[in-house]
C-alpha cells in the first residue's frame, strides 16, 4: 500500500482537518491539483524526512523501500563503515555510460545475430565514440563471454582491446561485464570458471582504460578468483530489485552492486491492449523510476553497498523488441507503436520518464544506457521499439534531458509533464 502520513503533517503546514494528506498518493495528487502549495509540500516531505531518515524509524534499516517517498525524499549523514568509495573513476565523476551492444554478445542491436570482429570493427568506430563523448558520456560498458581474456592473443581478446584503445582516445573509460553465454554452464568445471575469472581480473588490472569489472553472478568464488589477481580492482556483483534485502557478502570496500532496473520482463509491465492501457503503462514505469532511488540510497547507507545501474535504462516499456520470437507473449501491447510517432503527449512523457531516470539513477555511481545503435543503421529515420533502447537515437530524437546537472532533474519526479 501507499506510504500513510500523521494527520498533524497536515495540520502543521495549515491545512484543514478536511484537508489533510493520509498518504503519499495523495500528496502528488493534491500538489497536482494544486490543493496544496509548493512550500506546504515541501514542509510535508521535510517533516516526513526528519520522522523517519533522521531517525532509527522501525523497518528503515530493513526495508529497501521502507523509506520511499515516491523519489521525493533522500536519504542523508550516512556514513562508510569499510572505507567505500562512492565513485568508480579517477576523477570522482558520476559513471555515464553507454553499452556495447551486441559487439561480443549477441542482442537486439544485432537482431541477435554473433558478430564477426571484423563487423565488430565497422560496427563501433571512433566516430561513435567522440559522438558519446560530445553527448556527455564518461564510459563505455563492454559484455563479453567470460572466456574471453583465457587466451589472451584470441580475436575476440585483440578487438576487445582496439575498441577500448579508441574509446580512450577519445576520453572514456570502460566496465567489463563478464556474461556466461546461454547453455554453458553445465559444459566447464568450476575450476575452468575461476581460470577465465582470473584472465578476465588480469586484463582489467592491466588495462588503464577498465574502471571495473561486472562478474556474470553473485556466486562468492568469483569474488575470490578476482582477488587471488587484483586485490583492490572495483568489481561489480548483479543483483535484481528482487534481491537487494538479501546481498551479503564479505567486506570489501572494493565491491559494488551491479542494479537491474528492467521493468518489462514482467506482465505488469508490458501489458496493455488499447491506447489508454498504453498511456497508463507509460505512467506507471514514470512511477516505479522514481521509488527506485529509495532502494538505491538504502543500498548504499545501510549496507555500505554503493549502486550502480547496469541495465534496465531506455525508454522501452514493452518487450516488443521481441515480439518476433517463439516465446513472446502478445497481450496487445505491440499494436498500435505509430500513434507514438508524432504525439506530443508521448514526446513530453518519454522526456520526462528519460529525465526521471537520469535523476533516480545519478542517485549511485552511475548508469550505463541499454545500447548505443542499431547493427547497420545509419541514425535516419523515426523512432522504433528498437530504437528507444539506444542512446544515439534518443537523444537525437530530443528526449534525452541535458546529463550535466542531474541533481536539477528531480522536479520531474515532483511534476508530471504538461
Amino acid at each position: 500500500g501507499c506510504l500513510s502520513f500523521p494527520e498533524v503533517f497536515s495540520t502543521n503546514v495549515g491545512l484543514g482537518y478536511n484537508d489533510t494528506i493520509p498518504d503519499s498518493a495523495t500528496f502528488t495528487q493534491s500538489f497536482a491539483a494544486g490543493n496544496i502549495s509548493a512550500s506546504q509540500a515541501v514542509e510535508v516531505v521535510d517533516q516526513y524526512v526528519n520522522a523517519v531518515y533522521k531517525t532509527s524509524a522501525e523497518g528503515a534499516s530493513s526495508n529497501p523501500y521502507g523509506c520511499d517517498l515516491g523519489g521525493l525524499a533522500t536519504l542523508q549523514n550516512c556514513t562508510s563503515s569499510t572505507g567505500t568509495p562512492r565513485s568508480l573513476r579517477k576523477d570522482k565523476d558520476l559513471v555515464k555510460s553507454v553499452t556495447l551492444s551486441g559487439a561480443f554478445i549477441p542482442s537486439f542491436a544485432t537482431g541477435g545475430e554473433t558478430l564477426t570482429m571484423d563487423e565488430v570493427k565497422e560496427f563501433y568506430t571512433d566516430k561513435d565514440f567522440e559522438e558519446m563523448a560530445k553527448l556527455g558520456v564518461n564510459t563505455v560498458q563492454v559484455p563479453v563471454p567470460c572466456d574471453a581474456f583465457y587466451t589472451s592473443t584470441g580475436d575476440m581478446a585483440v578487438t576487445i582491446t582496439q575498441l577500448l584503445n579508441e574509446a580512450a582516445k577519445a576520453g572514456l573509460s570502460a566496465i567489463i561485464v563478464l556474461v556466461e553465454p546461454d547453455g554453458t554452464t553445465d559444459k566447464v568445471t568450476a575450476e575452468v570458471v575461476d581460470d577465465h575469472i582470473r584472465a578476465a581480473a588480469a586484463y582489467a588490472k592491466s588495462d588503464p582504460a577498465v574502471i571495473a569489472l561486472q562478474l556474470p553472478s553473485s556466486t562468492p568464488s568469483l569474488l575470490s578468483s578476482v582477488r587471488s589477481v587484483a586485490t583492490k580492482l572495483p568489481v561489480l556483483v548483479p543483483v535484481n530489485k528482487g534481491e537487494l534485502g538479501m546481498i551479503s557478502f564479505p567486506p570489501d570496500k572494493h565491491v559494488f552492486a551491479a542494479l537491474d532496473t528492467d521493468a518489462t520482463s514482467s506482465v505488469a509491465g508490458v501489458a496493455s491492449s488499447d491506447s489508454v492501457g498504453d498511456r497508463m503503462k507509460m505512467f506507471y514505469h514514470e512511477s516505479i523510476t522514481c521509488i527506485d532511488r529509495s532502494p538505491i540510497e538504502w543500498l548504499s547507507c545501510y549496507q555500505d553497498m554503493p549502486v550502480y545501474v547496469t541495465s534496465g535504462f531506455d525508454l522501452a516499456i514493452d518487450d516488443c523488441i521481441s515480439q518476433n520470437k517463439e516465446d513472446f507473449k502478445d497481450y496487445g501491447q505491440c499494436g498500435r507503436f505509430d500513434e507514438t510517432s508524432d504525439s506530443g503527449w508521448w514526446k513530453r512523457h518519454r522526456q520526462s520518464l528519460a529525465g526521471r531516470q537520469l535523476f533516480t539513477y545519478s542517485k549511485g555511481l552511475g548508469w550505463s544506457f541499454s545500447a548505443w545503435k542499431l547493427y547497420g543503421d545509419g541514425g535516419s529515420g523515426d523512432i522504433t521499439p528498437a530504437k528507444l533502447k539506444c542512446l544515439r537515437d534518443v537523444a537525437a530524437a530530443g528526449l534525452l534531458p541535458p546529463m550535466e546537472d542531474t541533481n536539477e532533474l528531480g522536479i520531474f519526479c515532483l511534476n508530471g509533464p504538461a
